[in-house]
């Protein structure tokens, strides 16, 4: 690879580079949209224009709608993108529910070379994911950028396409089917179909002035020169700092870029010395930093070996080194070292999760993280003496066949085993309660009778039914480790229609997890209450009573939907008359969220009986 030099970046005067700043897409339509904005426009309790004013924004800006009346301008994309640009810059300011021109916008139109490009140099950086704890990096994005400072300016769309596709092929996990995963391995698969994903990363770099695409050749523009020069050179941690900064720069970088940014703090020292302070930066610090401090470790080469090796005669941490050293060696590493490994990954995946995620997303994060490899290590994960072993083994789904540590390399037993075959008479009926969690004031909740010998798929379609649920979102059951909904690769669920109701709900105080649209998160519990005998004549679902309103389909899940109601019950709200008219209602009065009918229900769930909810044995 032909590399930049060090010392070459072209020379442009500050004029030059602040008129093209002011020129690139991104922060002209910012600024406009801040003019627009000018002395004050009313925002709603999120944070953003009315959707009376989105749309007018939208209008001035040439965006195109799919509707006159959004229930937000958080659904319109391109919207909140040039809104976060003028944010970042800071040519909109927000105070007390008002948004008002901010002082960055005269500087902008005003002010000296220099003023200019710190304004856009700060934008650039926060949209990019580069400015603190703004965002995430775009990773595709920044290894384009890095991609075009390492071939001096200019590069092929071709080359620049099978690149950056050879990188995310790297780090794919072996055997892993999740969606980023599959998506890199077949970009790298077929380099000659990635031109599009090229053209794409050269499209976002144009939106800031870096880039532009000229024929079948990507180039930096000389603002782009100027600012790759800045981020990789200049804005690089100093050669003087400790590992711990070093890490912290560019712990949440693409592997390129943060090599790039490393590449003077390197540089100052032998391999062996730079590996021996960041392996010990990786054993002190916790969370994603550990990771970042061991690749950078990796990134200088077999001259480090000292440094590895001073830590491979250490228990726990000193696996890392016993695999650098294995790998060295061509030999394979020791399964108990790949175990600690695996097990202090997934702790740190743990531990920068969300905490309130549910065991069962938990679990399969982390099957996924483990791949293909989770059934050999599984075994050996207890053992390891990594002191979050314990409580990752009771979270790990346990593989249908995995292999025992005592029993023959070729001795495979059964640890687990599809839904057990029901245990309640095919013709029972099941008394269930279906509940709406997080919804309160009033709370959602249906009871409900059902033949036991539903299948999940038929179990989905009385929910929606009975809950006034449209249908028109995807979903999935949860019970224990295990997740049952439409069979698709990309989201890893099992066949709904291959698992009886009976099979999982088995005693009373049985519960079944149920969520309704992914985006929104609508959590349902299904409880049985009573097993039922079979009633001579009835062959679908029965509601018998219930409590509150099915919430709108894409109000923002529980804490939308309690925005919502606190709206439309507050004639003074901004968004009062706005949220009406998204919900085509005249008046507050026609929106009730006590409103249920038993009857109603049973309407709606006679028609699916009498369509296809009759059981096939």
């Amino acid at each position: 690879m032909q590399s930049r030099a060090e010392g070459r970046e072209p020379i442009f005067s500050p004029e030059e580079l602040a008129s093209a700043a002011r020129n690139c897409p991104a922060l002209a339509e910012a600024a406009k949209l801040a003019e627009w904005v000018g002395p004050g426009r009313p925002l709603t309790a999120r944070g953003v224009l009315r959707p009376a004013a989105a749309v007018e924004a939208c209008d001035l800006l040439g965006i195109e709608l799919t509707t006159r009346k959004p229930r937000s301008a958080l659904d319109i994309g391109q919207l909140m993108m040039a809104w976060f640009a003028a944010s970042a810059a800071g040519f909109v300011e927000v105070e007390r529910g008002r948004a008002t021109a901010g002082a960055a916008l005269e500087t902008w139109a005003k002010g000296t070379a220099d003023e200019v490009l710190t304004v856009w140099t700060r934008c650039t950086m926060e949209c990019f994911g580069l400015a603190g704890e703004a965002g995430e990096p775009d990773p595709e994005v920044l290894d384009g950028l890095a991609v075009l400072y390492e071939r001096d300016g200019a590069i092929s769309l071709d080359d620049l396409s099978e690149d950056i596709a050879g990188v995310l092929a790297a780090d794919v996990a072996p055997g892993c089917t999740c969606p980023s995963c599959e998506r890199a391995a077949g970009l790298h698969d077929d380099p000659a179909g990635t031109t599009e994903d090229g053209s794409e990363i050269v499209e976002a770099l144009a939106e800031f002035g870096l880039a532009v695409l000229r024929g079948e050749t990507a180039e930096l523009t000389p603002l782009g020169h100027w600012f790759t020069d800045f981020l990789f050179r200049r804005n690089a941690p100093a050669a003087g700092a400790d590992a711990a900064t070093l890490v912290n720069a560019v712990v949440a970088l693409p592997d390129r870029v943060a090599a790039l940014l490393a590449r003077p703090w390197l540089s100052a020292r032998s391999p062996a010395e730079a590996a021996a302070e960041l392996i010990a930066a990786g054993e002190s610090s916790s969370g994603p930093q550990r990771p970042a401090a061991l690749e950078l470790a990796r990134t200088c080469g077999p001259d480090a070996a000292p440094a590895w090796r001073e830590w491979a005669g250490r228990e726990g941490f000193g696996a890392y080194a016993r695999i650098w050293l294995a790998e060295q060696d061509g030999t394979e590493p020791a399964e108990n070292d790949l175990a600690w490994t695996a097990v202090d990954a997934l702790g740190i995946l743990q531990d920068t999760l969300a905490p309130d995620l549910s065991p069962h997303t938990l679990s399969g994060l982390f099957q996924d993280q483990a791949g293909a490899e989770l059934a050999e290590i599984l075994p050996l994960l207890a053992g390891t003496g990594h002191p979050a072993a314990d409580r990752l083994v009771k979270l790990l789904p346990v593989p249908p066949m995995a292999r025992r540590r005592d029993s023959p390399p070729d001795a495979l037993v059964r640890t687990s085993a599809p839904p057990p075959a029901a245990a309640v008479r095919p013709d029972a009926r099941y008394r269930i309660k279906l509940a709406l969690r997080d919804v309160t004031h009033p709370p959602v909740w249906r009871r409900l009778e059902v033949p036991a010998d539903l299948d999940l798929g038929q179990v989905h379609e009385v929910i929606q039914t009975a809950m006034g649920w449209e249908n028109c979102h995807l979903h999935v059951f949860s019970a224990g480790d295990a997740e049952y909904g439409m069979p698709d690769p990309d989201l890893g669920h099992a066949n709904e229609r291959a698992v009886r109701l009976s099979q999982l709900l088995t005693e009373a105080g049985d519960r079944l997890g149920y969520t309704y649209d992914f985006g929104d998160g609508w959590e349902h519990d299904l409880t049985l209450e009573e097993i039922l005998p079979a009633e001579a004549g009835t062959t679908g679902a029965i509601c018998t009573v219930g409590k509150g309103a099915c919430p709108p389909e894409d109000c923002g899940g529980p804490y939308g939907y309690q925005e919502l109601k606190a709206i439309l019950a507050d004639p003074g709200d901004d968004e009062h008359e706005d949220m009406l008219g998204w919900l085509g209602l005249a008046s507050p009065g026609d929106f009730d969220p006590h409103a249920f009918s038993a009857e109603d229900a049973n309407r709606r769930l006679d028609q699916l009986t009498g369509r296809h909810l009759r059981i096939v044995r």
